[in-house]
């Protein structure tokens, strides 16, 4: 399976970055996300719950950011397994920043295993892409509520030097 898109985030990219690498905010905008940990400097580990057509159950999930230059690029690596098969991937994304506003190009592959290799190529490709599209706009609406109230990336009061 590939994906690949870009997506116009409202926010100055170094508040993207920050909101991709922050576990609050991934809870808050991952589709069906339930739990989520980091367990180490660029390890998360969480459970999601997805109740899509041939895909119901909770998913065990890792990720990990594996190579970074913050504020415009990152690669990440992970595996979602669960009770209909697991999900084998990595996926990388550049952020450009123009006029305060952020576009996230992003390109990933996986490999799919058990009973969720059977579904048809062309309806997994699409659900990934609204799941994603469906994240983005969370994490979009996420980083316009922090910019409101006053909140730099990781949930800190803005000072000065946060101060988009």
């Amino acid at each position: 399976m590939n994906i690949q898109g870009h997506r116009t985030l409202d926010a100055p990219r170094d508040a993207v970055f920050a909101a991709i690498c922050d576990p609050d905010t991934l809870l808050a905008v991952i589709p069906g996300c339930r739990e989520i940990k980091q367990i180490g400097e660029t390890e998360y580990r969480g459970q999601i719950s997805l109740r899509l057509p041939g895909a119901v159950g909770t998913y065990r999930t890792i990720v990990r950011l594996v190579d970074a230059d913050a504020p415009g690029y990152g690669r990440l690596e992970g595996e979602v397994v669960g009770p209909l098969g697991s999900i084998k991937g990595h996926a990388s994304f550049h952020l450009t920043e123009a006029d305060g506003r952020t576009i996230v190009d992003y390109d990933g592959q996986a490999a799919i295993s058990g009973p969720l290799a059977r579904l048809d190529s062309r309806f997994v490709e699409g659900l990934a892409g609204s799941l994603i599209s469906q994240g983005m706009g969370s994490l979009d609406l996420r980083l316009e509520h922090d910019r409101s109230v006053g909140v730099a990336g990781h949930g800190r009061p803005m000072t000065d030097e946060t101060q988009p």
